[in-house]
């Protein structure tokens, strides 16, 4: 993931390398944390859970991406406030999905936008309504956030990507 950051933790004598990204702990405050995701699917979120227990996190409002207005924040010990006017750009549950691809990524496994872009060429070769299917579920599988980065490296095939899932799902629907 391209704004992650490198980390790693050591277990039993042992180095797990992962990645962590910046959400906030809502407990009372909202805290800006580093959430880390291990290449074991241990997640560290004030807390060390597996990805079903950080789930279980988001939907409880423990890990939030989103703030509502005037929302209480603290940064670390160098400043709180009060946010206002919060515009949000990751919703919770696509959080979820991208520190699942970071699992993914950290084991050398696809990730959704390389399921995604190999659905595609399937259906650009077979053109069959599976295909169209396999498109349109690896799409949506893909965080919405990071949708964009199949269009970045202005390949021409990754580019029809998604106006190709535009079309094929008008043509589902």
């Amino acid at each position: 993931m391209r704004y992650w950051k490198k980390t790693s933790r050591i277990q039993d004598g042992v180095e797990i390398p992962g990645m962590f990204a910046y959400a906030f702990i809502h407990n009372g405050w909202y805290f800006v944390s580093e959430i880390k995701v291990y290449q074991d699917g241990m997640i560290d979120c004030w807390d060390m859970v597996d990805f079903e227990g950080f789930k279980q996190k988001i939907m409880q409002g423990w890990v939030v991406t989103t703030l509502p207005n005037n929302a209480p924040v603290s940064v670390s010990h160098l400043v709180r406030f009060t946010a206002t006017e919060v515009q949000t750009f990751l919703k919770e549950e696509e959080f979820i999905k991208e520190v699942g691809d970071v699992i993914e990524e950290l084991n050398r496994r696809p990730t959704s936008m390389d399921k995604c872009r190999e659905a595609f060429q399937r259906f650009q070769e077979e053109h069959s309504e599976e295909a169209r299917r396999q498109v349109q579920e690896t799409y949506e599988a893909v965080p919405e956030h990071l949708r964009w980065f199949l269009l970045d490296e202005m390949d021409p095939d990754i580019i029809d990507v998604q106006s190709a899932y535009n079309v094929l799902k008008k043509k589902g629907s």
